[in-house]
């Protein structure tokens, strides 16, 4: 039998390594897009830019953790939500990055 890997997660956190690469993250993508980053606007249009990029990779990246064994449990704990919160999200088959992620299964989540 498998041996829980549970204990061992962090939900998610802030922190200053964390403020240091979105910092960075920022700035490339605001000189990429040839804005400003000294607008209040231009700061938020691009924390949102790479809030919604990071929402588009999170299906995928919840569909490899399946595929390399994790419980919708362990899975929860990364994100930080319950494990049924995690499994009505993202239950349904990851869809490629450019594609929605709307439809959701009816079935009830696994037993962890």
């Amino acid at each position: 039998m498998r041996q829980t890997r549970r204990n061992h997660y962090l939900s998610p956190a802030t922190g200053d390594d964390a403020e240091a690469v979105l910092g960075h993250a920022l700035v490339s993508l605001g000189t990429q897009r040839q804005l400003w980053p000294g607008d209040a606007g231009v700061i938020l249009h691009l924390l949102t830019s790479l809030i919604a990029q990071a929402e588009r990779r999170l299906p995928q990246a919840v569909a490899d953790a399946r595929d390399q064994d994790y419980s919708w449990a362990e899975i929860a704990d990364l994100l930080g939500v319950t494990r049924a919160s995690a499994w009505q999200r993202f239950a349904t088959p990851a869809q490629p990055v450019s594609a929605s992620h709307d439809d959701q299964s009816g079935q009830e989540p696994p037993v962890a």
